[in-house]
């Protein structure tokens, strides 16, 4: 099965476009992930380094070849400004399926990040047809936890992720 008989290799939202990310990417995510406007309490600097960015989009790439979803590059008039969408993870050693965001400061305060987060629990739950999805973030990080709040999930508990505590929110189908 390829991401195209899904129908997930390409969303669109009202504002934004989704799509598989790719290799020439790599330019954008570091631009957003190592950005020094980024709190140091919710995502310290010592992550945040061009290395790191080409992790995680290897990470991303990878995702997509073994389950044919994964997170999206996420387009705002044909510029890639973050990436959302749902992954397989693992939390407290169990696995799970998590939905994730990460946008641009540029583009901070303006929905984006809650609307490419509805696209992903409209797949999760309708084409990927999954019971129930989760989201985590560091505990400083408000505007994370109101897009959880927005998307109707439910705190559930701490938990521990990159060595560091987290808030573990959870979303039922």
């Amino acid at each position: 099965m390829s991401p195209g008989d899904l129908g997930l290799d390409r969303i669109t939202t009202a504002r934004l476009a989704g799509r598989r990310p790719q290799e020439d990417d790599l330019e954008a995510y570091i631009s957003f992930f190592c950005d020094p406007r980024i709190d140091a309490e919710a995502w310290p600097s010592s992550f945040r380094t061009p290395e790191r960015a080409q992790e995680v989009l290897a990470d991303h790439l990878a995702h997509w070849e073994r389950w044919v979803f994964g997170p999206w590059a996420v387009l705002l008039d044909g510029s890639v400004i973050g990436w959302g969408g749902v992954r397989h993870t693992t939390v407290a050693g169990r696995p799970e399926v998590e939905l994730l965001w990460f946008i641009h400061p540029d583009h901070w305060n303006r929905g984006y990040t809650t609307e490419i987060a509805r696209e992903a629990v409209r797949v999760a739950f309708e084409v990927l047809e999954l019971d129930d999805v989760v989201a985590f973030t560091v505990p400083v990080n408000a505007a994370s936890r109101a897009v959880m709040e927005k998307l109707g999930m439910t705190y559930e508990r701490e938990i521990d992720h990159a060595g560091l505590p987290h808030v573990l929110y959870r979303l039922r189908r």
